[in-house]
């Protein structure tokens, strides 16, 4: 049995707090160095959703070249525009582009910055458990677990979603607004920034549900409050999504649909978080 009544003293308290700080830091600057040294391929990864974009008909990574010139010899000269075959659609060219020597570096650098937090971030979750966990009764233990269980399910579900669901499907649908005329370019640091950023949203927005069993935990929120605040819960998401992804109906309603699928969940979810306290104080007063 555990001696849960045993304590630390405040200077050993600030001690394995250290211990525990440094050990953080030490899988931090590890992770940056071995995502530095994989960065190139972590750049493509992220950049791997709008491959699609290439295969619409609607970007292409490389000057397109018509089936005749494919076919003549290296160094040949190409058709003439005249005797080219006519193409059922336009294809939009778009360059990944970079303004400055240093530019690619500093993507560089920061795409190893945050491959390294979510490499060592399991590592900093586990100190963190073990530094809090002893000094926690065995019912407070099970909500922690509970919850760093259900936030990590939930943010690789919101990442999920954005890497596969809205780059591919979206982007291809905001470059058709641009005139056939303009040359479509895409920024790597940019660029790479938008993915990013919402790929973060997603995993935070998708913490909702998670967020309200707490409250309901709490006692600061109850299921007939979710159940009335419902319609003015259903506009604060509306404008959450519609400020969270990109300006068009068709993102908007892929983060918005899941949320009122967890808001949905959350209101059956906070009766049996009631129910289950009810118990637990029913059985402690006995």
């Amino acid at each position: 049995m555990v001696d849960y009544e045993a304590r630390m003293t405040f200077t050993e308290h600030l001690a394995e707090l250290r211990m525990r700080l440094i050990r953080s830091l030490f899988a931090l600057g590890v992770g940056v160095i071995l995502c530095y040294v994989v960065s190139d391929q972590l750049i493509v990864l992220l950049a791997s959703p709008l491959a699609p974009l290439g295969e619409t008909g609607i970007i292409s990574s490389a000057p397109s070249e018509t089936p005749a010139d494919a076919a003549k010899p290296e160094g040949a000269s190409p058709s003439p525009p005249d005797t080219a075959p006519a193409q059922s659609a336009p294809v939009r060219q778009v360059e990944w582009t970079v303004l400055n020597p240093l530019e690619f570096v500093i993507v560089k650098f920061k795409v190893a910055g945050y491959g390294g937090f979510l490499f060592a971030l399991p590592f900093v979750i586990w100190q963190f458990c073990a530094f809090v966990f002893p000094g926690l009764l065995p019912h407070e233990k099970r909500v922690m677990k509970i919850l760093i269980f259900g936030c990590s399910i939930l943010a690789v579900a919101g990442v999920s979603v954005a890497y596969f669901g809205v780059f591919p499907l979206v982007l291809p649908y905001l470059l058709e607004w641009t005139l056939p005329f303009i040359k479509t370019q895409l920024r790597l640091n940019e660029t790479l920034d938008i993915i990013i950023k919402l790929m973060a949203a997603f995993a935070v927005a998708f913490q909702f549900p998670m967020a309200v069993l707490i409250l309901v935990y709490m006692d600061l929120l109850t299921p007939q409050k979710l159940r009335e605040f419902r319609k003015f819960a259903i506009v604060g998401m509306a404008v959450a999504s519609a400020a969270l992804t990109p300006p068009d109906v068709f993102s908007m309603a892929i983060m918005l649909t899941p949320l009122l699928l967890f808001y949905e969940a959350s209101i059956i979810l906070s009766y049996l978080v009631v129910r289950r306290r009810k118990q637990m104080n029913s059985s402690g007063a006995g």
